[in-house]
């Protein structure tokens, strides 16, 4: 069924377009035009724009929802509200959040080096834990290495992983810039491991899912379609293509939670509402250092300014953001792209504020 390999894992973020600076947003999602969103959904899907599901809550409820396309196309599954995608990098802010609680809980600190954990890593005396977090350890991006496409579905053990760490090396000295590396938070997910001794699955699901009864919320294994789960695809010759599937154990910490839209929003908004952290842990998670904070960065749209991450993994993309001046999140997550989350989102943003948008 899936014949087809993503050559990369890639992750990077994507920020909202920067708009004129004479236009302003007075408020998201006041008697906003639910047809025309209807109607821009369904036009995505007909004109195979990607698939997808995408979940918009106001004041901590949900005011709009949408599913589109097939969670498994060649069975013919569509997707709905409970279908649940990868995640892809959003994913680190939960990780990060896991980390906050442990060093609110006395059992780490920001400033924690890694020899502590890890001493046969490179630099590891040097490197911090805020510094993992931030994307300023300098340590290689192991998904940009050789890593090969056969590779890649086969299980990793953590040491197999750590010896694909220290084979990597360093790019640069710890916090001398900012470097997108997924190897950080494979890492941090170990220490979450070590310190409360059990698996980062049981340790995502007691700190994460139990407390804020999530149930389609999940570390992820196997994608299944039987259980409501998207597989991926690429559009090739106007047909979704199945890809082949990168294994789980890769993406520990870093891109394995497979979620609902819905499921993410309501994390985004326990975070920020302080039901998983202090008020003075999210602080330090969205102070940003070269646009990054932990496990989130700033995204512009127009005068509105929110919190949070995008991701992209084999054929998943996902974009989650919180704006705190409207108490707003949107998150969109796809398991099929031909028109980038990014304008997609932007769509949405622009139909839900009022505002002019022509439909695709």
């Amino acid at each position: 069924m899936k014949n087809h390999y993503l050559k990369v894992i890639a992750v990077t973020f994507l920020l909202l377009t920067a708009f004129s600076c004479t236009t302003e947003v007075d408020e998201f999602g006041e008697d906003f035009d639910r047809d025309k969103m209807d109607l821009f959904f369904s036009k995505i899907e007909e004109k195979n724009l990607g698939m997808g599901n995408i979940s918009i809550f106001k004041d901590g409820e949900e005011d709009y929802q949408t599913s589109f396309g097939f969670i498994d196309v060649e069975n013919s599954i569509s997707a709905n509200s409970a279908s649940k995608y990868r995640i892809a990098s959003i994913t680190k802010a939960f990780t990060a959040t896991m980390i906050m609680q442990l060093v609110e809980e006395g059992k780490l600190t920001l400033e924690t080096k890694l020899e502590n954990h890890f001493p046969e890593i490179p630099n590891a005396e040097l490197i911090t834990i805020e510094q993992l977090m931030n994307h300023r350890s300098g340590l290689f991006n192991f998904t940009e290495g050789e890593y090969e496409p056969e590779d890649r579905i086969q299980p990793a053990s953590r040491q197999k992983l750590l010896d694909i760490f220290i084979a990597n090396g360093t790019n640069f000295s710890p916090n001398e810039k900012f470097e997108y590396s997924n190897t950080n938070y494979l890492l941090l997910s170990f220490i979450i491991e070590d310190i409360d001794e059990k698996t980062y699955a049981t340790s995502f699901n007691d700190r994460i899912v139990t407390p804020l009864k999530l149930t389609n919320t999940y570390n992820g294994t196997e994608i299944n379609a039987t259980n409501n789960e998207a597989y991926s695809y690429q559009l090739e010759n106007d047909d979704w293509v199945g890809l082949v599937e990168t294994h789980y154990t890769i993406l520990q910490g870093t891109g394995s939670v497979v979620s609902t839209a819905k499921g993410v929003n309501l994390f985004y908004n326990a975070l920020f509402d302080g039901r998983l952290v202090s008020e003075s842990s999210l602080d330090k998670m969205i102070t940003m250092n070269d646009g990054y904070g932990f496990g989130l960065f700033t995204i512009p749209f127009y005068n509105k300014s929110g919190f949070g991450h995008d991701g992209r993994v084999d054929g998943y993309q996902s974009l989650g953001i919180y704006f705190p001046s409207d108490k707003v999140t949107l998150t969109y997550l796809s398991n099929g792209v031909n028109m980038i989350p990014n304008d997609i989102v932007i769509g949405a943003l622009s139909i839900y504020s009022g505002l002019d948008y022509d439909l695709p």
